[in-house]
């Protein structure tokens, strides 16, 4: 998280570490006891049983539980190389028991949408560009959603947006998601709005952060997961 400040996990009891090899690698999302969601690029690739959560920690690398991944479903229309429906779901080995560092996060409606300038929160373990800044403690900035035709055209030259992306960032940069932050959470009053994925580098000005949209994808978590 680049222009953050360090949060604790008990703020954000839904967040956890994804961890390959016993390495943090992205964030991810608690939405019950036995689901997580993370985006499809952090999944793509990875045997079974090579994956575990760290949860109930503010640190990646300590503390907390760390429970195995016994399987994934990426979303079928995951797209490498344009990051659409850039979603995971990670079923758990074993059920969490849930408390103040761990809880699950809301999920929402089919196509909600939230307002242009809302408030939203993302945290994660991701690269601070910044010395002084230790990314092994969580942090989490607050960012604003961004218009989707402004975020279209910012990114014109990559292909822009699809609506399966919401993207949130000031205008002048400064805040953002970084390498790391992938997979993890961007709330908005405790609902789950996106999913970190890509961008133009990191809380580069005119380029807001871009993000799975959940609300896009609704109907097929419930189908997956019974949620």
């Amino acid at each position: 998280i680049v222009g953050g400040y360090v949060a604790d996990v008990e703020d954000l009891p839904y967040q956890v570490s994804l961890q390959r090899h016993n390495s943090h690698i992205c964030g991810g999302s608690v939405l019950s006891d036995r689901w997580v969601m993370t985006a499809a690029h952090c999944t793509s690739g990875a045997g079974a049983g090579s994956q575990a959560v760290r949860v109930k920690s503010s640190y990646h690398a300590k503390g907390g539980e760390l429970v195995m991944v016994k399987r994934y479903v990426m979303h079928p229309k995951y797209d490498h190389r344009t990051v659409d429906y850039d979603f995971s779901l990670l079923e758990l080995e074993k059920p969490l028991q849930f408390g103040e560092a761990c809880q699950p996060v809301r999920l929402p409606e089919q196509d909600e949408d939230v307002e242009d300038g809302s408030k939203l929160l993302v945290s994660g373990w991701g690269n601070t560009l910044n010395n002084q800044e230790s990314r092994d403690k969580l942090r989490a900035a607050v960012v604003p959603k961004s218009n989707q035709e402004y975020c279209n055209k910012a990114y014109a030259a990559y292909g822009g947006v699809t609506p399966r992306m919401v993207c949130a960032g000031f205008e002048e940069g400064g805040k953002d998601a970084c390498q790391g932050d992938s997979g993890g959470p961007l709330v908005h009053d405790g609902v789950l709005v996106g999913v970190v994925s890509w961008g133009y580098g990191c809380a580069v000005k005119g380029y807001p952060g871009v993000y799975s949209r959940v609300a896009a994808v609704r109907d097929w978590v419930r189908k997956e997961t019974d949620l």
